[in-house]
């Protein structure tokens, strides 16, 4: 048992330094010493298997081998809904967690219905939680409802879509009032959704508030820690675009501009993650400059687009050369 506790803790840190597959491999002889504790005594061990088998999920997930991930996640889930059985109060936190798991999982394996049928149990889950104790898992319905936003998304249920992202902003909101530092980046990030779902919608007016809200934020956070909030500044930014949506092509034109700034900046410090990015945001920034029959500034801009855009398809042609 010692040892098992030993290479659960061992497998917390390197995933932290991202040793992932030295973390896989610690929770993998983990859970294979608890099977055999289970064995012995399955009523005091199970849930060291059930932790560790959820543990082992996210390490897989790490890899990129999902399918993999997708196993062990639903044996975790599979005991913990046995565990809830006998002691809901313990664990059915665990539970939702894990079913929460699942539903990115999936999500992963574009299999979009399953994913979305996984994420609203722990929904209903959470909202019973938080009927016993609303300042511990009110965070977690906030999430999962903003998790559910997406899947409703990627079916094309835009109404529905909205309304459970609505939901997640009206809880976001009140834990900003209570604990901004913590909750602003969240709030920040389901504001930009929201501006998203409002725009499938057609309602690009209200897209437009959203997204002016969601940048305000990100602005705010860009200034205390500008590591960690820039990409999202950029992308809100580049989601500003839609005002040529409304025929305010100067002030959609200046927001692609700012939003190349920041990607140039970014990819500067980390080419692989954000040329994408830049690329998207200069193929949108030559269509403005066409519409405003600014026609060689947009050629210069689209000159550059391609450029990149080669590279990319270079080293990575099943990924891009189909686009």
């Amino acid at each position: 048992m010692k040892t098992a506790r030993f290479l659960a803790w061992i497998s917390i840190r390197l995933e932290f330094i991202c040793r992932f597959i030295e973390a896989r491999d610690c929770d993998f002889h983990a859970v294979l010493l608890w099977r055999s504790l289970v064995a012995q005594n399955a009523d005091s061990h199970t849930p060291d298997l059930a932790r560790q088998l959820g543990r082992l999920g996210n390490q897989l997930s790490n890899l990129n081998r999902h399918e993999e991930s997708l196993r062990a996640t639903e044996e975790s889930i599979t005991l913990y809904r046995s565990l809830v059985e006998k002691n809901p109060v313990s664990y059915t936190p665990d539970l939702a967690r894990q079913l929460e798991n699942l539903g990115i999982w999936l999500l992963k394996l574009n299999r979009h219905e399953e994913s979305l049928r996984v994420t609203e149990e722990p929904i209903t889950l959470y909202r019973s939680l938080v009927k016993k104790d609303p300042a511990s898992y009110t965070p977690d319905l906030a999430r999962q409802l903003g998790n559910l936003g997406i899947r409703l998304s990627n079916l094309n249920r835009h109404e529905e879509s909205l309304g459970v992202t609505e939901d997640s902003i009206t809880l976001y909101r009140s834990l900003v009032e209570k604990n901004p530092t913590s909750f602003t980046p969240d709030l920040a990030c389901q504001l930009g959704s929201l501006g998203s779902r409002l725009s499938n919608l057609n309602r690009y007016e209200e897209s437009l508030g959203a997204t002016e809200d969601s940048i305000t934020l990100y602005q705010s956070l860009v200034e205390k820690n500008s590591a960690s909030y820039t990409p999202y500044l950029a992308q809100q930014l580049g989601n500003l675009g839609r005002l040529s949506n409304l025929n305010q092509h100067e002030e959609s034109l200046g927001a692609t501009e700012d939003s190349i700034t920041l990607y140039r900046s970014l990819v500067e410090k980390n080419p692989a993650p954000y040329t994408p990015d830049l690329v998207l945001q200069l193929g949108n920034l030559g269509i403005q400059l066409s519409d405003m029959n600014r026609h060689e500034e947009s050629f210069e801009i689209t000159l550059e687009f391609f450029l990149l855009y080669e590279a990319l398809v270079i080293k990575n042609p099943a990924l891009y050369s189909s686009k």
